[in-house]
């Protein structure tokens, strides 16, 4: 059999695209051998061409236009390593489909936003835009819902999709630390960028989810109607509070189906310690399925960092190679539907509650008849000592409800302000047992 030859252009050389390159570099014989492909770079661009980089880049053709190297005539395949939701990474992303190139791409950002978009502009061209590094890093979770779950009705997804955050909740039980040093913490190691707002408010989580939930509900991408909510609340009287009552807090991402309605949430969550998502820590990233024919199934992981993501891109390269002709979404465009969404404001679920009262007699009292009269039954309360706390004559004040919603807490919890003066809001955090 005669081989073939593909030819590829990485936009973006930040530690996924020298990722790629190094993948490359060290197993283009074990590759040519099992795709009996040559895959040639036929151009790479970045911002600086002259940036010290871990790997060689002299013996590769530089462009200095992205878009140049998107409409290269000899390119079969543009690698879009650049991020983010508008700009260039889209001009690139557009250009390279008007030009009949295959796409793809880690940035889930830009996906979230315009992936519907997008993926129409590829129908229409006849090419193809694969993302399975845009979501949770060297776990196959997009082709396994592409392909080996689709025969199943999905009921929920759910899953711990950021590492970052991961890594900080984590330490700051293990090391019992506060959130602002296992933050510190985290960037040192390089598991936290300089910025890390879009990682601790649970904006990265949620484009995954973003994504995730259109694969596996056969609905548009639908990023504006997922609830977000991130760690940087999270404290450590939190993290210990949990320990004591048999959970951990994992930020989840989780998106579930009721009555052809979709619901998709990013919250941190109190999960129990001896289930499978409880164990999985540190940077490390996992996804549980629910379908009708397999019950449930749990994938985990690495969930970024240079070769683990860059393994996923080659992943992509070795369907294009194989003309898998699967559709991006997983159901072709024209048979999604549009999303349906639902509130939580129903939802049913107990709930943990930590409230900073003042220490005088009569609070707990007052919390507890004023659980009462919103019809919400407490499982637990317990008043906790904190040093810090103490000489603001504040005390630290843990519940753990039985199962109501959202409305009776938010209800509660305004009452229970009004009558016993707090000067911090309460966090509220939901079970998921």
């Amino acid at each position: 059999m005669n081989k073939k030859t593909l030819k590829i252009g990485i936009v973006g050389l930040g530690s996924v695209g020298q990722g790629v390159i190094k993948i490359l570099q060290d197993n283009s014989e074990l590759i040519k051998k099992k795709t009996n492909t040559d895959i040639q770079i036929i151009g790479i661009c970045a911002k600086d061409k002259n940036k010290k980089r871990d790997i060689a880049i002299h013996k590769y053709k530089w462009f200095d236009n992205p878009k140049s190297l998107a409409e290269d005539k000899s390119l079969d395949v543009l690698i879009e390593l650049i991020g983010g939701e508008d700009g260039i990474a889209l001009e690139v992303v557009e250009s390279a489909i008007s030009s009949n190139k295959h796409v793809i791409t880690a940035n889930k950002a830009l996906l979230a936003k315009h992936g519907n978009y997008l993926f129409g502009l590829a129908e229409k061209n006849k090419v193809t835009i694969l993302y399975e590094a845009a979501v949770a890093g060297a776990i196959p979770i997009i082709k396994t819902l592409r392909e080996s779950t689709a025969s199943n009705d999905i009921s929920a997804l759910y899953g711990i999709l950021n590492g970052t955050c991961n890594y900080i909740l984590t330490s700051m039980e293990r090391d019992s630390i506060t959130f602002d040093e296992a933050l510190e913490k985290a960037k040192e190691l390089g598991f936290a960028e300089a910025d890390p707002t879009f990682d601790i408010e649970g904006y990265d989580a949620a484009h995954k989810l973003s994504i995730l939930a259109s694969v596996s509900f056969s609905q548009s991408i639908a990023f504006n109607d997922i609830s977000i909510q991130g760690i940087k609340n999270i404290s450590l009287d939190d993290i210990l509070a949990a320990k004591d009552y048999g959970y951990k807090i994992k930020l989840l991402g989780i998106a579930k189906k009721n009555y052809n309605k979709l619901t998709q949430n990013v919250r941190p969550c109190l999960v129990p310690s001896e289930s499978q998502l409880a164990k999985i820590d540190w940077e490390k990233n996992a996804v549980v399925i629910k379908g009708g024919f397999f019950g449930e199934l749990t994938l985990s992981g690495p969930g970024a960092g240079r070769l683990p993501t860059a393994s996923a891109v080659f992943g992509d390269i070795f369907d294009i190679i194989n003309e898998t002709n699967y559709p991006s979404l997983g159901t072709p465009l024209s048979n999604l539907s549009e999303n349906i969404s639902s509130d939580n404001y129903n939802e049913k679920a107990r709930f943990y509650l930590r409230f900073l009262l003042p220490d005088v007699s009569g609070t707990m009292a007052s919390i507890t008849n004023i659980m009462a009269k919103n019809n919400i039954s407490i499982d637990d309360i317990t008043q906790r000592i904190s040093k810090k706390m103490f000489k603001q004559n504040l005390v630290p004040i843990t519940i753990i409800t039985s199962t109501t919603d959202f409305v009776s807490i938010n209800k509660a919890v305004e009452d229970i302000n009004k009558n016993n003066y707090s000067p911090i809001s309460p966090n509220i955090i939901i079970i998921e047992d």
